[in-house]
This record gives structure tokens, C-alpha cells and sequence, in this order.
């Protein structure tokens, strides 16, 4: 069985919002055993709407369409799923019940154009909203069920959950997906490691994407049932661990961040951090994970050159002599920090993120990286090429995983 998600909306194809209501529910669905073959986008028009609906109703069994449910003039998707249906819109007076008791309970006054959200296509079915005012709507559309869902994505995953999934088919075959990340490899070093499980018609089928420096290996598993298809993705994955060896840094809602936080928390010891360039972006990802509490005690944004002297001890002549961003000022920061924080491991960062301040000798995008820990200090020379923000986002992540690797030994 097949499945065509669309996704609807303006700020989707101008990229103002990123859609990630589609690969909830593609995983949804693949639990259930019906394969999503393709996502699609379309704007808040009426007729594009009925278009996509049409077309997917006529190659795949499921079609479920998220967002444009709202009150306003550009939300049309219901008016697209009625065209394509060749139905009139009715009100479902048990919806509108809903919504008007939604702003009742809140004390508020609902406006006339809410009234519109209770309109349905003859002949289709209101799904229940308990989470906002957009009900949903449930079809047929030739051979095809029609679920169309609002597009808020609290709102859209609590629809699915107490009304969509009861109303699907629950097949013998289901898929499993699974990731694993990896950090330090380009994505094609990494592809060339594992290039013959990278068959088309393999199972598991597997692919890699990269995303935010990570470089990731997605396997879809199908199987007669969730343990066979779990069984053959743990075969694979335990192969291609084995090949990428220390690049791995965990599975699925894995980080780097999280990767160093679980060695830290193993070996007992702590961790500070002193930054320049990135101005406490490194500290920021550390304790993005919960419980980082455990080993983290604390870091110094040393932007100032009097700040790395007066809060990490690097001394005014080494700056002088070498520069602020340089191996040595590097070192000394991770040093100057380890003992300030009486930590067992001290990050030091230092570079140049532009787009202005380089030159021939010392280029936008140069960083030092120094990692100290119980055994000395290691100071790593970077060049990374981008905007701002991304010299500033791979330069914390390199930082992460210059840690990572040393507490691998």
C-alpha cells in the first residue's frame, strides 16, 4: 500500500517555515506497513490544491494532505480537496459545536470567519480537533482515503494519532527506519565505505543526507513484522558501524553534544569551555542536552583580549607576540580555563568567523581548537569556509568532536 503526503502552504515554498510534519508522518505510516512514495508542496491556491490531491489520489491508497485549514482567505485546502471531490462545502453543525466551545471555554469571541472551518465537503467526514479550532477532514477520492489534517504540528500529530491511525489498514509488512550519524567524513568518504549496502533494491534500502555538519546513514528495513525488520536493520547497521568505526557518534536522536555528554558522565569527569569566535555557541550545544548538569560546570566568552587575560590567565605578551587567534592563545585558554573551573577537560576556541578581519597570513574562517585534559593539551588548525554563522556552527561541532575522539582515546 502507498502513501502521497502533501504538505500545503506559502511559507513552505518560500522557505519562511520548514515542513517536518511530513517526515512524522511518513514514519507513522511506515509502521503500519504503507510506504510514503512521495511528499509534495503546494501553495495556499485552490486550484493547485485539487490538482495534487487529484494526481495523488490517482497513483496511491492514502493520501494524507496537512495544513490551509485555518480561517482566513488563504487557507483553501478545503475548498481544493471539494473541488477535486466535485462536492459542494457543508456545514458540519457537530464541528462548528466544537469551535464555538473552544472560544467559550477560553473566554473569548469567535470571530465570523472561524465559521468557516466547520465547512466540509458533501459526503466526507469531520475529524475531531481537541487541540485547536481546525477540524480535519476525511474522504474518498476513487480508489483512495483522503485525510487532510491542520498544519500546526501539535495539532496535526494529536489528529493523527486518536483519528487517523484507527481508520488505516495495520498490514503484515512494516518498515523500520534507522540513522546513524557520523562526524569527521565528507558524505561521499562515508558513501565509499559502504558503497555495495547502497544498492537500489537492497533491504534495508540505505541512504545518506547531511545535515548541520552531520553526515547520516538512513536505512529503511521492511519486513513481515517490526522484529524481523528490527533484526535485519541491526545486521546492517552493526556492518556499517564496524566500517565508519570512530565517525560514529550515535543512532537517531543522537548529537555530538549528547555523544561527549555520555562519555563524560561514564568517566565521571567534568567539562568547561572558554570561547572566542563562537561566543559560547560550543557551551550552548553542551547544555542543549538534558541532564549536561552532570558534567558541565560553567565557561568564559573571552571576546576581549583583556578578558582572556584577566578571566583565563593568557598572557598580554603571548597575545601580542602571536595574536589572539593563534595555536599558542588557543592552548593557553584551554589551559587557563581547565584550572579556573578546576575541570578535568577545558575547550578553547579561537578564530576569525569574518566576514571581515582576515588576511593573506591568517584567512576568514581560520580557528584553533585546543582540547585540555588530564593528559596536556592538543590544538587543532581549522580553515572552514562559509557565512558567519556557519564558520561559527562547525567550528563549535569540530570543537565537540575534537573532545569526543580524545575521551575515545
Amino acid at each position: 500500500m502507498r502513501a502521497i503526503i502533501i504538505a500545503v502552504g506559502d511559507e513552505l515554498l518560500s522557505g519562511a517555515a520548514i515542513d517536518t510534519n511530513s517526515a512524522y508522518l511518513s514514519e507513522q505510516l511506515a509502521a503500519r506497513g504503507i510506504a510514503a512514495v512521495a511528499h509534495w508542496t503546494v501553495g495556499d491556491d485552490e486550484q493547485a490544491v485539487a490538482d495534487a490531491v487529484a494526481r495523488a489520489a490517482g497513483s496511491a491508497e492514502i493520501v494524507v494532505v496537512t495544513g490551509g485549514l485555518g480561517p482566513t482567505a488563504d487557507d483553501l485546502t478545503r475548498q481544493g480537496l471539494a473541488r477535486a471531490s466535485g462536492a459542494e462545502l457543508v456545514l458540519d453543525e457537530k464541528s462548528l459545536a466544537q469551535i464555538e466551545n473552544f472560544f467559550r471555554i477560553r473566554g473569548r469571541q469567535m470571530q465570523p470567519i472561524n465559521r468557516i472551518q466547520a465547512m466540509i465537503p458533501a459526503g466526507a467526514e469531520a475529524l475531531q480537533n481537541t487541540s485547536g479550532t481546525a477540524p480535519g477532514i476525511a474522504s474518498r477520492l476513487g480508489n483512495a482515503r483522503v485525510f487532510v489534517l491542520p498544519g500546526v504540528p501539535h495539532e496535526m500529530k494529536t489528529m493523527f494519532e486518536a483519528q487517523v491511525a484507527p481508520q488505516l489498514p495495520q498490514l503484515t509488512g512494516v518498515i523500520v527506519s534507522r540513522a546513524i550519524h557520523t562526524f569527521g567524513l565528507g558524505e561521499s568518504d562515508v558513501a565509499a565505505k559502504i558503497a555495495d549496502l547502497m544498492v537500489r533494491d537492497a533491504n534495508p534500502l540505505i541512504g545518506v543526507t547531511v545535515e548541520a555538519g552531520l553526515v547520516t546513514v538512513r536505512m529503511a528495513s521492511r519486513a513481515e513484522s517490526s522484529q524481523a525488520a528490527r533484526r535485519q536493520a541491526d545486521a546492517v547497521a552493526g556492518e556499517i558501524k564496524k566500517r565508519l568505526g570512530q565517525v560514529v557518534i550515535g543512532e537517531d536522536d543522537a548529537t555530538l553534544a549528547w555523544a561527549v555528554g555520555e562519555l563524560l558522565r561514564r568517566r565521571g569527569q567534568r567539562l568547561a569551555t572558554s570561547e572566542s569566535c563562537t561566543g559560547g555557541l560550543v557551551g550552548q550545544l553542551i547544555t542543549s542536552v538534558p541532564g549536561s548538569s552532570d558534567y558541565y560546570v560553567g565557561g568564559v566568552v573571552a571576546y576581549a583580549d583583556e578578558v582572556k587575560h584577566d578571566s583565563l590567565g593568557v598572557d598580554r605578551q603571548l597575545i601580542a607576540a602571536r595574536g589572539a587567534v593563534s595555536e599558542e592563545v588557543a592552548a593557553a585558554m584551554a589551559r587557563g580555563c581547565r584550572v579556573k573551573f578546576r575541570s578535568d577537560w577545558a575547550i578553547g576556541v579561537t578564530g576569525i568567523a569574518g566576514p571581515r578581519g582576515g588576511t593573506d597570513e591568517k584567512p576568514v574562517g581560520l580557528v584553533y581548537v585546543a582540547i585540555a585534559g588530564p593528559a596536556g593539551v592538543q590544538v587543532y588548525r581549522q580553515i572552514f569556509p562559509g557565512t558567519r554563522e556557519v564558520v561559527r556552527m562547525r567550528t563549535a561541532l569540530a570543537a565537540i568532536n575534537y573532545l569526543r575522539l580524545a575521551l575515545l582515546g
